[in-house]
């Protein structure tokens, strides 16, 4: 079965949270072809540095932040909109500066209004307003994270790292590196109202990254960058609250390392998915430069399953196909991208690998490009 995948590569220079310059070798936007574990680039569009995308496919819209310190002669990074036809071709429709410095996430709303942009640099949150085609109307809203936590140098201030919509509320979770915390905004209308008794802190040194949430919502799963660490919570509706309208929203039930005992290398954590029956878990580890993949139990708790190598350097960012059989993996420092098959029980065997100039973001097309 022929599927598409969006892909996004650095294609400059950036400074990084830890202190790296990387010099990306990218060429912006491709979709690719993907058949039978084997990967084709089909398409490609010169974007500067598109880190990371989404898409509405009900619209042909691809939006794409360009992660960097200024964009268009101002402080700030960018979005990029793209639209996009039924042979893959690609056209740029806008660009704008977000306000916030290297924005490195960009999440579509459930109902498709808004765009909500996490920026990395200086801990902030940036909404744009959509149309009812899927173009860009306006920037709507910035907000300014504030707050550090305890490690030295990734941790002096702010870092939102993605924004994530609970299923079934009008909630969404902006994960922050430098708080250690989990922070809650409520929106009506694309408008975002901060709601701090909704908040989830971790622990100190955490650096919390992203998380998904289980089908039915009950259960959300948090990787930490700088612990290494995937947090399971278990999910409270909001009925369940307190008189003063407090609440424990969300209960830690369990968490696991994502590295071997015995490792003692430098590592960070990148990215976490669940497969599309829910059955299993897999993150990512920058360093260790491995996936690894937990089998999820009846009550959420995640078991152990197996670690295998990522096929290169730096697995920045990874995908899992819609039919669950095969996982698409970014390694950024290699300049590669490593396809595993995954089998009923959780294996993964490594099946393809084709180079590629940074790759930093894939996101497959659910419904295919026609």
């Amino acid at each position: 079965m022929k599927q598409y995948f969006v892909l996004g590569s650095y294609t400059e220079p950036i400074l990084f949270g830890t202190g790296e310059v990387f010099h990306g070798t990218g060429k912006g936007i491709s979709i690719c072809t993907f058949e039978d574990g084997k990967i084709e680039v089909n398409k490609e569009l010169p974007v500067r540095n598109p880190s990371f995308l989404c898409i509405s496919e009900a619209k042909k819209k691809i939006y794409a932040v360009n992660e960097m310190k200024e964009y268009q002669n101002l402080p700030g990074g960018g979005l990029t909109e793209i639209s996009y036809d039924a042979e893959g071709n690609m056209q740029i429709e806008g660009s704008w500066n977000v306000n916030g410095t290297d924005p490195c996430y960009v999440a579509l709303s459930p109902d498709e209004t808004f765009l909500s942009i996490a920026n990395f640099a200086n801990g902030s949150v940036t909404v744009f307003s959509l149309n009812e085609d899927g173009s860009v109307k306006e920037k709507s809203q910035y907000i300014g994270h504030h707050g550090s936590s305890v490690h030295p140098v990734r941790q002096k201030g702010p870092h939102a790292h993605s924004s994530i919509f609970a299923p079934g509320e009008d909630l969404m979770y902006v994960p922050d590196l430098g708080m250690d915390r989990v922070v809650a905004y409520r929106y009506e209308k694309g408008k975002l109202q901060y709601t701090p008794q909704e908040d989830v802190a971790v622990p100190a040194g955490s650096g919390p990254r992203y998380g998904e949430f289980s089908r039915d919502g009950k259960h959300f799963y948090l990787i930490n960058e700088i612990s290494s660490q995937v947090m399971h919570f278990q999910v409270h509706p909001k009925e369940q609250g307190n008189a003063d309208n407090s609440y424990d929203r969300m209960m830690v039930k369990d968490q696991v390392s994502t590295l071997p005992e015995d490792y003692k290398g430098d590592n960070i954590c990148s990215d976490l998915h669940l497969t599309p029956n829910g059955r299993y878990l897999l993150a990512s580890n920058r360093g260790h430069d491995s996936l690894v993949c937990y089998e999820i139990g009846q009550n959420g708790e995640l078991a152990f399953k197996e670690r295998i190598s990522s096929g290169g350097k730096t697995p920045r960012n990874f995908a899992i196909d819609p039919t669950g059989e095969y996982i698409v993996v970014g390694n950024q420092d290699s300049d590669n991208i490593t396809v595993f098959h995954m089998d009923e029980s959780g294996h993964m065997t490594q099946i393809s690998q084709i180079n590629t100039g940074s790759p930093v973001c894939i996101r497959f097309l659910k419904t295919g490009i026609k």
